[in-house]
């Protein structure tokens, strides 16, 4: 009988460990599992917007024209194959004056791949990126890097670093990749960023080369006009970490 009143103990004690390592593995800002740029609250009127899973054929230039309507730069994590498929797409955007990370080369759950794996999939896009004639851009000497969806462990962290490159999550998110939503849903959430956030969005899918994100760069123009009114500017990552030293946590 002593056996059976221990386990339900014993398997409370297990669900509550794989949540709590869950949460550090997957909320953006914890960074229980190693420092990442997540936000930088001495950033004073400044907010970094984010695309990821690009470059997409469909909406990619039309969210440049966006930007440049705004004078507002971002800051692009590219997925290598789709770069592969893309170069000249991949050049525009750097030539716009927005800054380029790596995504990986086909946007695996690095949480659960070894060491060797994370790093192939980052050289391998590293490789496509360059091919295209585009550098990734740099924090203190480190390239931007963004693990898919945001999920890391402490060993995810050590192989991003020792590969040089610098982890980029982010503060705010719009959801834009679930179905459901509008521009104006994504909009709402994004519009409460503040000084220093970095915005987590999309321009591309990784399941296909052109997936509709139109509500995402409907998303984007509202975000633009209502905190441009506010009195914010939008930078690159290196630009908002250069405002000052990275803020932890919470």
């Amino acid at each position: 009988m002593a056996e059976i009143r221990r386990a339900p103990g014993a398997a409370a004690l297990a669900l509550g460990a794989g949540g709590f390592a869950y949460y550090h593995a997957q909320v953006p800002t914890s960074q229980l599992y190693g420092a990442t740029i997540c936000r930088n609250r001495d950033a004073r009127g400044l907010i970094a917007l984010t695309y990821d899973d690009g470059p997409n054929p469909r909406y990619t230039e039309s969210l440049l024209a966006l930007l440049e309507r705004h004078g507002a730069h971002a800051t692009f994590f590219l997925i290598g194959k789709w770069t592969e498929r893309e170069p000249a797409l991949a050049r525009e955007v750097q030539a716009a004056g927005h800054a380029i990370g790596n995504h990986t080369f086909t946007h695996p759950t690095l949480a659960l791949c070894t060491a060797k794996r994370v790093q192939e999939e980052m050289r391998r896009c590293r490789d496509a990126v360059e091919g295209a004639g585009v550098r990734f851009s740099e924090v203190d000497g480190a390239a931007l890097m963004r693990p898919p969806w945001g999920r890391r462990r402490p060993g995810t962290l050590r192989a991003v670093r020792a590969s040089g490159y610098a982890p980029v999550i982010w503060s705010v998110t719009g959801w834009d990749w679930r179905k459901r939503e509008t521009a104006a849903t994504i909009a709402a959430r994004c519009t409460k960023a503040r000084d220093g956030d970095v915005i987590l969005l999309h321009d591309g899918m990784h399941t296909e080369p052109a997936g509709d994100r139109a509500a995402s760069v409907g998303a984007t123009e509202e975000i633009l006009r209502h905190l441009t009114v506010e009195g914010y500017r939008f930078v690159t990552v290196p630009e908002l970490m250069a405002a000052g030293a990275a803020a932890p946590g919470p």
